[in-house]
């Protein structure tokens, strides 16, 4: 893989060997490698053609659909570059976003036409808007004719360079655009490949139902069809068309964000009525990994093993490891590790000063790796404080086991300082989830009289049951130091969480502050 220079070489090679196989499914629309080949070809000459040149960024707007990869494959075969668009962002964010990255052209899905016209006066002048049009989910997908009368023939750019530059920022703070090259990604692409065992398989059915335009599922799409793997995408996560559609297509590899989302899976898809014996490998990461979760995964997927890790955009790779039956029988304590580093990776484990920490002691994690970032795109200030001589800083607290397995505190702006302890949220999330009546939750920090920083929790119980605030603190104490404990609790019928697993911590806190002289801190 380390040979190619273009992060779309490894497709191009599968649409040389497999021209018929199925490459991508949407709904009831189905391409080949070869359909794949010859619609992003031709998007790539339309694109050309509009004024887009090698080296401009092409930002794109869509909802997980064919369209997606289409569009992606087309501007780097042209040695543009990939500006992905989280579809929920409203006019103003559309513009700014654009913008901030000197986008030469905004590509977006027709059903997305208000609100691009409503952010057009912010857009800098000359950015060339082209919408695609989807008249049915059938075969007959592309309808736009200026894009079908071209040629599929298209020279390859070969150069290396930025590939993509993919926003980050989590749930609050402005976006970053993170650099990342044609080198960096093939790195990333061939360690996710190895990590989740694609590679082991003749042709592997990946399910991606998070986000395409997110980290996770762009890395997931790019890395399945590099490994000559079929694409499902699903759009909103429905339970009933996850199972329908792993039954139809014999699913081997599937990701879904975060854990927590497996159990809405196996409470609301009834996957009994189901056979569900061709999954391997299940994927998951942004949240706490639990035996309860990973009990309810084995129950319905009687053949799989979980992969499970950390990653973020600017590291590019991350950790990763396998959850097996045997390791959830005998409880081994590395069933709540994030794993070991993923091919090229470096982790150490620093304070406040840079300096190295003991094993089991918890610091910063910072990384190196050729598939890191190479900055945020003319930001050089976040830049600067992003890297510690040549190193990554991660902003999440680690430690490290005597096996060399890693374990996620919490990011490092998200420490508790509660009555002059350290309360890691992660550690409070992961101790509130092991409460098999508890569907989801999100735990914070807030202002207290006696402890100067409390512990706060937003819990979602699963639908029907009589959670009380008493049940989650004994839970808590089962699994954790009792002053760990959320002082404060909320309840809530749904936290908010979105496709890729995130969410907006701003209103969950506005929640529970409308609901915090309801509960009393204990």
């Amino acid at each position: 893989m380390f040979e190619y220079r273009n992060i779309i070489e490894p497709f191009l090679a599968n649409a040389q060997a497999y021209p018929e196989r199925l490459a991508v499914v949407y709904k009831s629309a189905q391409l080949t490698y070869r359909d794949l080949d010859e619609y992003s070809s031709r998007l790539a000459l339309t694109f050309h053609d509009n004024g887009v040149k090698t080296g401009d960024k092409v930002a794109y707007l869509f909802p997980n659909c064919i369209e997606v990869i289409a569009v992606y494959l087309a501007i780097q075969r042209m040695g543009a570059v990939a500006v992905p668009l989280n579809y929920r962002i409203i006019p103003r964010e559309i513009a700014y976003l654009t913008n901030s990255v000197d986008a030469r052209m905004l590509v977006f899905d027709e059903q997305f036409e208000d609100r691009v016209q409503e952010s057009k006066p912010q857009l800098h002048k000359g950015i060339r808007l082209f919408s695609l049009t989807r008249t049915t989910d059938s075969l007959q997908y592309h309808s736009d004719s200026e894009v079908m009368t071209k040629s599929p023939e298209v020279p390859l750019y070969l150069g290396g360079g930025l590939s993509r530059i993919q926003f980050t920022g989590g749930s609050t703070g402005i976006p970053k655009g993170a650099c990342r090259t044609h080198a960096a990604d093939l790195v990333e692409m061939h360690a996710v490949m190895a990590s989740n065992g694609m590679l082991e398989m003749d042709h592997p059915i990946a399910l991606i139902q998070c986000p395409l335009e997110h980290h996770g599922g762009h890395s997931w799409f790019v890395s399945s069809l590099s490994a000559g793997a079929t694409v499902v995408v699903c759009g909103k996560f429905n339970p009933h068309d996850v199972f329908e559609q792993i039954e139809y297509f014999q699913v081997s590899h599937m990701i879904l964000l975060p854990p927590t989302t497996y159990l809405r899976l196996v409470r609301e898809g009834n996957p009994d009525s189901r056979e569900m014996m061709s999954v391997r490998i299940v994927q998951s990461s942004a949240g706490g990994m639990t035996p309860e979760i990973a009990q309810a995964i084995f129950d319905t997927f009687p053949n799989a093993n979980i992969n499970y890790g950390w990653g973020q955009s600017e590291s590019g790779v991350g950790t990763s490891m396998r959850i097996t039956r045997d390791m959830l029988t005998h409880r081994e304590p590395k069933i709540y590790s994030v794993g070991t580093p993923m091919e090229t990776l470096k982790i150490r484990i620093v304070d406040d000063d840079g300096n190295d920490v003991e094993e089991g002691q918890s610091g910063e994690a910072i990384v190196q790796s050729p598939a890191m970032m190479e900055g945020y795109y003319q930001q050089p200030k976040l830049t600067k404080e992003a890297f510690l001589n040549g190193w990554l800083r991660t902003g999440d607290i680690m430690s490290r086991d005597c096996d060399g397995y890693y374990y996620l505190k919490s990011r490092k702006k998200d420490m508790i300082k509660s009555g002059g302890e350290n309360v890691f949220i992660n550690e409070v999330q992961t101790a509130i989830l092991r409460n098999p009546l508890v569907a989801d939750c999100v735990v914070f920090g807030v202002p207290d009289p006696v402890l100067g920083e409390a512990v706060a929790a937003v819990v979602q119980p699963v639908s029907g049951s009589s959670l009380t605030e008493r049940d989650i603190q004994e839970t808590c104490k089962s699994y954790i130091a009792s002053y760990k404990k959320p002082r404060y609790i909320v309840f809530t019928n749904d936290i908010g969480r979105d496709d890729a697993g995130k969410v907006r911590l701003s209103n969950v806190i506005k929640y529970f502050n409308s609901k915090r002289n309801d509960v009393a801190g204990k």
